[in-house]
């Protein structure tokens, strides 16, 4: 299992990717995080278990039929 890097407040390393904590949304409430790598836009989550799902779905070649 890999570990999850904080590197600041809004940013995180997770194998290799990038996961940057996005502003709340005011009408909804949600935080986001974009996934990124190599300056990539690779996706969107609501929450930070969930960009680390989508980030270990893309290490095994998986892609998100939704």
């Amino acid at each position: 299992m890999s570990q999850l890097i904080q590197l600041s407040r809004h940013s995180y390393i997770y194998r290799g990717f990038t996961i940057q904590k996005c502003p709340r949304n005011a009408i909804t409430m949600k935080t986001a995080y974009s996934v990124l790598n190599n300056g990539l836009y690779l996706g969107r989550d609501f929450a930070l278990s969930e960009a680390m799902q989508t980030i270990d779905r893309l290490t095994r070649g998986e892609r998100d039929e939704s």
